[in-house]
């Protein structure tokens, strides 16, 4: 389970505006929009896409702001739980849910700073770019042994041209 934050926002204080006794107006506007809201603590995606710094997105090492060596780490123990839970021939969007969560689950419980984002967003875009990475590979490496296997095929069958798909 997470842990409840508490956030107080600082406004400029007018005495005349605000009675003793009642909270401050930052704390009641505060609690009503976090209850409305779900938690408003989490820090929220940047906009753009992860990866794409020079085409309007972010860099997620810079995001997080947690050093070479913890954005290492993070990305490491990422990898294993991907390889350990996930179908590493497939995307993102084509994961099993409940296999995305428990990856969530295990970086969170590893390191719980990941839990300040809202939905998970930083691991959510280390599973998609490891994920691309891995599916893309797993397509270079059908078509280089479709290609080889065909062109084995072309060999033993000398002299004959291979048939056309029109």
């Amino acid at each position: 389970m997470p842990k409840g934050k508490s956030v107080t926002i600082k406004l400029p204080s007018s005495d005349s505006e605000h009675s003793e006794g009642s909270p401050a107006p930052s704390e009641s506007s505060l609690s009503s929009l976090e209850s409305e809201l779900g938690g408003s603590d989490k820090i929220p995606k940047p906009s753009g896409e992860v990866g794409r710094p020079g085409c309007g997105g972010y860099n997620l090492e810079d995001q997080l702001g947690w050093g070479e060596d913890g954005f290492k780490n993070l990305k490491q123990f990422v990898n294993k739980a991907i390889k350990k839970h996930l179908d590493t021939t497939k995307c993102q969007s084509q994961q099993d849910h409940q296999a995305l969560d428990t990856v969530c689950n295990l970086v969170i419980a590893k390191f719980p700073d990941m839990d300040s984002f809202e939905n998970c967003w930083p691991i959510l875009n280390l599973i998609q770019m490891h994920l691309k990475y891995l599916s893309s590979r797993a397509r270079q490496k059908r078509r280089i042994s479709g290609s080889s296997s065909r062109a084995a095929k072309g060999e033993k069958s000398r002299g004959k041209s291979p048939k056309s798909k029109s």
